[in-house]
């Protein structure tokens, strides 16, 4: 595990931070002066504990949000107000000079934004009061909420996107994986919420129609050609499915592999499977007992995957690691709410002050017994614990 404890540098600033690796930490931060919002975008070496400006820009619009994206080389800024146009900003994270710079302008209002790669960008917009019928309309064709574009940073183009699953799904049902070098997008596409979902099992005898949870797999390459080309069908492979009688749902991933809950409604069993993106073996990693007759909870963490079985007995909680860990610890309920476990010795705990109610974090490490508390906020990634 390793520490990275800024508090010093970071204490009382309105910090966010976006992306972090081996070398550098990236945020943001916003500011007030003289009544101007101020965004500043700013990287920290961890190595030589320094902290340099990439860029800062003064936000007209007082209600701009912004979304950050980093890669290698750039970072992409939108900012958007909810209505029907954004700012996109790519910037050199060596020095941050502006490579680009456009408004654009879509139908609808703004919901969401996810950068497939540093050159493509899907962008989702909503109803608004100008366009309701329009949308109404859509919805009643096609069963998708939003319109969705590809937009094109090389090119500046911007492209609709035909294909009904990108446009229904939304960003926060779209998930990139890198294995050995490539790049792969999962598409989450359960039916329901797992209760309407059971509740469709319990009365199954008067549905007709199919009930079904998938899990979709797609080269990103392949992908944005397809959306770039106006395709409504795209290449794709269907690597988890549940019918009526079921639910698959997506748990996150590591370096190779996929995780979901599997759950058979009539016996109530729930496993761990995995999909291996590289090999295509299909595995069970962990069997789940369930919580109302065992007084076992999980925890579990989506990059890198893991998860833990919790037993609290009011005293101390039992921690034993289910898959992408091995450990069998215990620590004191006081120290608070589980958080994670990294080398199978630390455990991260998080509590809040009831008087004050900053947060409080914990570090305690099992094999010396020993543990200390930071009043601050906590990033975590991987096995490193960034203090701020």
């Amino acid at each position: 595990m390793t520490v990275v404890d800024i508090r010093n540098i970071f204490g009382g600033r309105n910090i966010e931070i976006f992306h972090t690796d081996e070398a550098y930490i990236y945020y943001s931060e916003e500011k007030n002066d003289s009544g101007k919002n101020e965004l500043f975008i700013l990287e920290y070496d961890r190595r030589k504990k320094h902290e340099r400006l990439i860029t800062n820009y003064t936000l007209d619009d007082p209600t701009f949000v912004e979304h950050i994206f980093a890669f290698e080389e750039t970072i992409i800024l939108i900012l958007e107000n909810g209505k029907n146009s954004l700012w996109l900003i790519e910037l050199a994270k060596k020095d941050g000079t502006e490579l680009n710079r456009r408004k654009i302008v879509c139908t609808g209002s703004f919901r969401s934004c996810l950068a497939l790669d540093s050159t493509h960008m899907l962008i989702y917009m909503g109803p608004d009061d100008a366009n309701k019928e329009m949308f109404a309309q859509y919805r009643s064709i096609t069963g998708c909420e939003c319109l969705c574009y590809l937009y094109d940073l090389e090119t500046n183009v911007k492209h609709f996107v035909k294909n009904q699953l990108i446009a229904r799904l939304g960003t926060d049902s779209i998930k990139i994986m890198n294995v050995q070098g490539i790049k792969y997008v999962i598409l989450l596409d359960p039916f329901a919420d797992e209760d309407i979902k059971r509740g469709y099992y319990e009365e199954q005898r008067w549905i007709n129609v199919d009930i079904r949870d998938n899990i979709w797999l797609c080269l990103l390459s392949e992908l944005i050609t397809e959306l770039e080309h106006d395709s409504d069908i795209i290449t794709k492979k269907c690597i988890a499915s549940a019918d009526i009688k079921a639910l698959a749902r997506y748990m996150g991933t590591d370096k190779e592999k996929m995780y979901f809950r599997a759950k058979e409604f009539r016996s109530g069993q729930e496993k761990i499977c995995s999909y291996n993106v590289f090999t295509g073996a299909l595995a069970i990693e962990a069997d789940l007992a369930s919580a109302e007759n065992t007084g076992i909870f999980y925890i579990l963490e989506e990059r890198p995957f893991s998860l833990f079985a919790l037993e609290d007995d009011k005293m101390t909680v039992a921690v034993k690691g289910l898959v992408g860990s091995r450990a069998e610890l215990r620590y004191k309920s006081s120290m608070g709410r589980f958080v994670t476990c990294i080398d199978d010795r630390y455990i991260i705990t998080r509590r809040v002050n009831k008087t004050t109610g900053a947060q409080i974090y914990s570090i305690y490490d099992s094999e010396n017994r020993m543990h200390e508390e930071y009043e601050c906020n906590c990033y975590l990634n991987a096995n490193t614990v960034i203090l701020y």
